[in-house]
């Protein structure tokens, strides 16, 4: 009631309905953002003054992430296109997933992440946008993925050390 709390909701669920028709039901309940919209709907969401609290657009997919380093030359273009353009728009945040841990031990995944995300984050502490890793559940809905701990994620912050990247 005093405004103070700023819900959102995630696209991907509700893909089967029309962006427009999705706007317009998310404002009449009191929805301020759209979580996991890319830059080809954010006119949509412009248009009924909705903001996209998490940016996608760049990542491979869930599964060839950040921990594997022969995604990482894919993942630089993608996300160095992308950090500008999530500036221009007035946005903040953009996901970006670790990858499955294919037989990785924590330690390579760890310094695989760091070497491809360190080459962005003066780009996005250029542009303060700021790259958040999904931390997702690899004993229910995602098998094998890599930052499924809360612990290792919070390891990853520590080694990459910067404002502009943070957890989900």
């Amino acid at each position: 009631l005093k405004g103070n709390i700023n819900h959102a909701v995630c696209r991907w669920c509700y893909e089967s309905i029309p962006l427009e028709d999705f706007c317009i039901g998310a404002k009449e309940i009191g929805i301020k953002a759209i979580d996991l919209v890319g830059p080809k709907d954010w006119p949509v969401l412009k248009k009924f003054g909705l903001h996209s609290s998490m940016c996608n657009g760049a990542e491979i997919n869930l599964v060839d992430g950040w921990n594997e380093k022969k995604f990482h030359q894919q993942l630089i273009r993608n996300y160095t296109e992308m950090i500008p353009l999530v500036a221009e728009a007035g946005y903040k945040n953009l996901i970006c997933f670790s990858g499955n841990r294919r037989g990785k031990t924590d330690e390579e995944g760890w310094n695989n992440c760091v070497l491809g995300l360190q080459k962005l984050i003066p780009l996005a502490e250029k542009y303060k946008v700021t790259l958040v890793m999904e931390l997702l559940n690899s004993k229910i809905d995602h098998k094998d993925y890599q930052c499924d701990k809360t612990y290792w994620g919070v390891e990853l912050a520590k080694r990459i050390n910067s404002e502009n990247f943070k957890l989900l």
